[in-house]
């Protein structure tokens, strides 16, 4: 069928077009992936370099797992180990650059969109609304500041997430009250494995989820057994997800350190000390501060919370007689209601009730966005035809690269030059010093990046400063300075101390750009003798 010829006769077969266009959802999501991560994401080859410390961490230590390093026992760092293997599988492809992780975001962000896709087709009639929904959702999820330089845990845990909220939504829309068969109940417990082993912080939401199936099967078929078999089975995907690095660790001999590392010390160390009443206070400056900052995200969250929230409450009244209001409104039962509640209020509970925050925290929570143009895009549908459908999702994807030019902090730095960078300034001295794999501490800064465009591996067990016990970390690494085996020493806004006269400045670099503004300190050893 001519796509052209029907436009111009008046006749629009809806579906002809679909088959004829081929706008799969496979296709869409992985073109809107590309184009989001090449604009949005700082490990893009339209950057010079990802500069980000936290992501530069994450390589070194998933470059050393395939280079014989254990994490956790051998380099300190509290990230999740399936972040670092897919850091690891990144520096396969390019052990120097961040292209390896650029195509891993893709591949996340393909995931994600995705599962945004088949969230908004549960509540959508036509089938090109979810189109525009998934392009309007991606702009506003990766355009926001808590996506932040690109390569972050919460990145990659997030399709994760979004597939479990599909698997939610999709369950109390189109199933409840039966209850959730047992697959389904393990591949929830599974992607709440993956979330485990990257940053368990947002296991909060699959506690909900799980609490939710439970709940469901008490309520809705009164299962009591079934309620608690699904916990079971839960529990048994979340082992199932974690039984190979169990195993890689077990080979290792290092079970205890990962344990001592990952959960211990971000649970018991990392959390701040805070009463009941101060932890609240400091929830709720922490969610007014982050909803300050993302402001267009969490608009459309509250927008999305309230039109549900009043599409069940009309719903309920029309069903009773007690209502005649004719405005579009989803056919949202309440069960749909507490459910997405409670995702999202757990979600949000468990990542800041310990008292900690950065920029890129709240960015799991960005998933619920979908509700807020789900809301809009039904309406739209109510009153457009297919033809003004086709010419909005066109100008969806326009609107997704304009947003992501437009509203992405991270466009203002894809001017840096390399040749202009401290990072590359540092490397070639060192690399023209003539020291073969040379030793390197950083002293006051996490992973600038050297180990990265060097290609070398760390030297000890704090190859980076690190925020907890801090003093140990310092004492730690001077005895690498004062034996010499470090050929040199960076650090970041204040000068090294205690490098006596064996370690000489040989470069200071400031790098400024955006609201990043550093300086960095490079010293080389000296042949004076060695400290005792």
């Amino acid at each position: 069928m001519d796509t052209l010829k029907n436009i111009q006769k008046g006749k629009y077969d809806l579906e002809s077009v679909y088959e004829e266009l081929n706008f799969k959802p496979h296709i869409w999501c992985l073109v809107l992936a590309f184009i989001i991560m090449t604009i949005c994401s700082r490990s893009s080859f339209l950057y010079a370099f990802n500069l980000w410390d936290d992501a530069n961490s994450y390589f070194t230590v998933g470059k050393c797992i395939f280079r014989g390093f254990v994490p956790y026992r051998d380099l300190f760092d509290q990230k999740g180990i399936m972040l670092y293997f897919i850091y690891g599988l990144a520096s396969l492809i390019s052990p120097r650059t961040f292209i390896g992780v650029f195509l891993f975001e893709i591949v996340a962000a393909y995931l994600s969109l995705l599962a945004v896709f088949r969230i908004s087709a549960l509540f959508l009639k036509t089938d090109w609304m979810p189109y525009m929904v998934t392009a309007l959702t991606g702009a506003v999820v990766y355009t926001s500041i808590d996506f932040y330089w690109g390569g972050s845990a919460e990145e990659f845990l997030f399709p994760w997430i979004m597939w479990g909220m599909y698997l939610s939504a999709r369950y109390f829309r189109q199933e409840y009250p039966a209850s959730m068969d047992y697959r389904k109940v393990l591949m929830g417990g599974v992607l709440a494995g993956f979330v485990l082993n990257i940053k368990f912080n947002s296991l909060g939401f699959f506690f909900a989820w799980m609490a939710a199936v439970f709940f469901a099967d008490i309520i809705g078929e009164r299962a009591v057994q079934k309620a608690f078999a699904s916990c079971v089975v839960f529990l048994s995907g979340m082992g199932l997800a974690t039984l190979p690095w169990i195993v890689y660790f077990g080979i290792n001999g290092a079970i205890k350190d990962w344990i001592y590392v990952y959960i211990y010390k971000n649970v018991f160390e990392y959390s701040k000390k805070l009463t009941l009443s101060e932890r609240l206070v400091k929830f709720y400056d922490i969610m007014k501060n982050h909803a300050l900052n993302n402001k267009l995200v969490f608009a459309l969250i509250f927008i999305a919370m309230v039109y549900f929230l009043a599409a069940a409450v009309i719903g309920i009244l029309k069903k009773n007689g007690r209502a005649e209001i004719d405005i579009p409104l989803l056919d949202v039962r309440i069960s749909e209601l507490l459910n997405l509640g409670a995702l999202l209020f757990f979600l949000v509970l468990v990542i800041f009730i310990g008292g900690v925050s950065l920029p890129y925290y709240p960015f799991p929570m960005n998933g619920f966005v979908v509700f807020g143009f789900t809301a809009f895009c039904y309406i739209i549908e109510k009153f457009a035809n297919e033809v003004l459908s086709l010419i909005l999702i066109a100008a969806s994807m326009v609107a997704v690269v304009a947003s992501c030019l437009l509203l992405s902090v991270n466009v203002k730095s894809m001017n840096l030059k390399k040749e202009n960078l401290f990072l590359f300034k540092f490397r070639d001295y060192i690399v023209s010093s003539g020291v073969e794999n040379p030793g390197i501490i950083l002293e006051y800064t996490f992973d600038i990046g050297l180990y990265t465009v060097l290609d070398v591996n760390p030297i000890c067990y704090y190859f980076q400063t690190q925020t907890l016990n801090m003093q140990e970390v310092l004492d730690y690494q001077k005895q690498y300075v004062h034996s010499g085996e470090a050929d040199f020493v960076v650090s970041v806004e204040y000068e090294a101390e205690g490098l006596d006269d064996r370690y000489d400045l040989v470069m200071k670099d400031r790098c400024v750009f955006y609201n990043f503004d550093q300086t960095y300190y490079l010293y080389q050893r000296n042949d004076n003798p060695v400290t005792q």
